[in-house]
């Protein structure tokens, strides 16, 4: 049974609906979105700068996040993509996590703000995710990198280590997917009963994200649903799925399609649980640390 946290947690979620109205599809989505644009950005606190290394760059106009503990010499990085169905930025549990794998395990990370949608779409996010990739190959060896990402950002990660295989490029040690979004086509049946339980996200928040990242693709385009893609030759993969989520469809399906992804799926999470603060989440984080560390 999840801990009484976990379980507080998803209940404080769905009573509020204070995330899941951002997840929900329909007319009220555009100006959720402008409301998001027009709020203060969600960014490391300065308690979290004082206590780590956090600097950040420019690239390709885009703001890049370096996180690391003080003093840290280690060559190992996490380069990660942050979830909000392509459309919301960063938020306070994505600094929160990694800040903590940081303090608590040693990581350092490297988060770049890709391009959203609406004003940018998959072929331009996926460009950027690329190119970034090409800028860390010139300062890191690879197999000191760990790609991943959460919901999807998991999705961004399959597509650019999918472009980066079909580029040539080396491609990172490791992946890891939490809660990825990989199909933007919620037509899986459990998907339709798990969505009662889901205290974050609904079938028609994806289905509507989904058409407004694709733009003029199409939604089952590899770069929109990375599940329809070529899944040869990728590093190995750490991925996470939760009971609670619409989306452990998707995580299940990739398990399938590669046995020997690593997964952990626990009953009665809700999506992305791992980047959380509750029991199960900080032992999922030492999984990633000693994963990404190893």
């Amino acid at each position: 049974m999840p801990s009484f946290s976990a379980r507080a947690f998803g209940f404080v979620l769905r009573t509020t609906g204070i995330v899941r109205k951002n997840f929900t599809g329909g007319p009220g989505i555009d100006k959720r979105i402008a409301a998001a644009r027009a709020a203060k950005p969600q960014l490391p606190t300065a308690k979290q700068r004082a206590r780590l290394d956090i600097r950040e760059e420019t690239f390709d106009g885009q703001t890049v996040f370096h996180i690391a503990p003080k003093g840290h010499a280690s060559p190992k990085r996490l380069l990660y993509f942050h979830g909000g169905g392509y459309i919301y930025a960063a938020s306070t549990f994505h600094w929160n996590f990694l800040c903590h794998l940081a303090e608590a395990h040693g990581i350092a990370t490297i988060a770049p703000l890709y391009p959203l949608a609406p004003e940018n779409e998959v072929g331009r996010t996926v460009a950027f995710a690329l190119d970034f990739y090409r800028h860390a190959l010139d300062r890191h060896d690879p197999a000191d990198l760990t790609m991943g990402g959460d919901s999807a950002g998991g999705g961004l990660t399959a597509a650019t280590l999918m472009a980066a295989r079909d580029a040539g490029l080396a491609l990172p040690g490791k992946a890891v997917l939490i809660c990825p979004w990989l199909n933007a086509v919620p037509d899986h049946p459990d998907q339709a009963v798990i969505e009662r339980r889901d205290a974050i996200l609904t079938m028609s928040g994806i289905r509507d994200a989904g058409r407004i990242y694709a733009r003029d693709a199409d939604v089952a385009d590899p770069r929109v649903s990375p599940i329809q893609g070529n899944w040869e030759g990728l590093p190995p993969i750490l991925a996470f799925g939760g009971g609670d989520d619409i989306l452990v469809t998707d995580a299940r399906a990739l398990k399938a399609k590669l046995p020997a992804v690593e997964y952990d799926e626990q009953a009665g999470m809700v999506h992305v649980w791992p980047i959380f603060a509750f029991p199960e989440s900080r032992a999922a984080q030492a999984r990633i640390a000693a994963f990404v560390g190893g």
